[in-house]
């Protein structure tokens, strides 16, 4: 063996053990990042999963602010009374959870549309209520009785269309083409679908709409009425209150509240209307539901739910629905 061959083979072996060495760290910073990419996912999922399960227990804390709120009040809840509309914050392991009530009678209930009457007919009542709060609500071209006819079909069991309406054979024609629903509204999303519900329509209706789980009117609570929402006092006022001058009797409510709707009927502007036009009915001191905006953030984990309670006549809450936002 010439002297030179040894050393060429000592070279040749030495590139081979780098390379075999290159390529173990190459697997090695693969497999290393394989895990750490597996074990961020994994804490991912984990916060993922212990966020979901703090939406499930916001309910439970939803519940004592609204004890809170009832029971301090006997749920005659009033405009900037404490832990109304202010968020309050429950801290928890790596995470907070916030809370935020707010009185939710304030609404015409949309579902009230498919309310039958004895005769089997969508609540005429209702309808015209509703047309007459679409008027009061002063949208830019805009036909409320069309507006009011196409929802109370759209809520409706049966295929004849009222004035204005529009049933299944109308939305067969869309692209893509879909029915009515035929059940109460779940959701006020699915006013979207609607015929005649435009981003306009809908964003000027938000403050005074809403879509309860049951078909029956909303009373208003007159001492948390913002005034974004003086139209449902109109509406209860038979319109004979302006939606400006019932702006004014909001504005001018005295601190916490009206004792009661007598006191509220010797208001200047309301007892200037006359007695048969005042549906007091429509109206109350006290509150019969809350609705409570939840925040949960855990480990970088962000949802958000919305919960509504109905006030029983114990002044206990109970849930009514659960909503998920994000």
């Amino acid at each position: 063996m010439r002297p030179g061959e040894r050393t060429d083979e000592a070279g040749v072996a030495l590139v081979t053990v780098l390379m075999i060495v290159a390529a173990m760290s190459a697997v090695g910073v693969l497999l290393s990042s394989a895990v750490l990419a597996s074990t961020e996912r994994a804490k991912t999922l984990d916060a993922a999963t212990q966020a979901g399960w703090f939406v499930a227990g916001s309910a439970e804390f939803g519940e004592r602010l609204v004890g809170d709120l009832v029971g301090a009040t006997e749920g005659r809840l009033h405009a900037g009374m404490p832990r109304l509309e202010e968020p309050l914050e429950f801290p928890i392991e790596a995470g907070m959870i916030t809370l935020r009530g707010h009185d939710a009678s304030n609404c015409f209930n949309v579902n009230a549309l498919g309310a039958p009457t004895p005769a089997g007919r969508t609540g005429t009542d209702a309808l015209q209520d509703y047309a007459e709060l679409v008027r009061l609500a002063d949208i830019d071209g805009i036909d409320e009785r069309a507006v009011a006819a196409t929802l109370s079909d759209w809520i409706d069991a049966d295929q004849s269309p009222e004035l204005g309406g529009a049933e299944d054979s109308f939305y067969r024609s869309e692209k893509p083409a879909y029915r009515t629903s035929g059940q109460p509204l779940q959701n006020l999303s699915e006013l979207r679908a609607v015929r005649g519900y435009s981003p306009s329509v809908l964003a000027a209706l938000e403050p005074l709409v809403c879509a309860m789980p049951s078909r029956v009117p909303q009373v208003i609570n007159i001492n948390t009425l913002t005034e974004a929402q003086a139209p449902l006092l109109s509406l209860a006022m038979s319109g004979a209150l302006r939606v400006e001058a019932a702006r004014d009797v909001i504005f001018q409510r005295p601190p916490g509240g009206w004792e009661s709707l007598e006191v509220f009927a010797a208001e200047p502007a309301i007892a200037e209307i006359a007695p048969d036009l005042r549906r007091m009915d429509m109206l109350s001191v006290a509150s019969s539901h809350i609705g409570v905006d939840a925040a949960i953030e855990y480990r970088g984990i962000r949802r958000s739910v919305a919960l509504l309670y109905a006030i029983e006549a114990n002044g206990r809450a109970r849930l009514l629905r659960l909503e998920r936002r994000g």
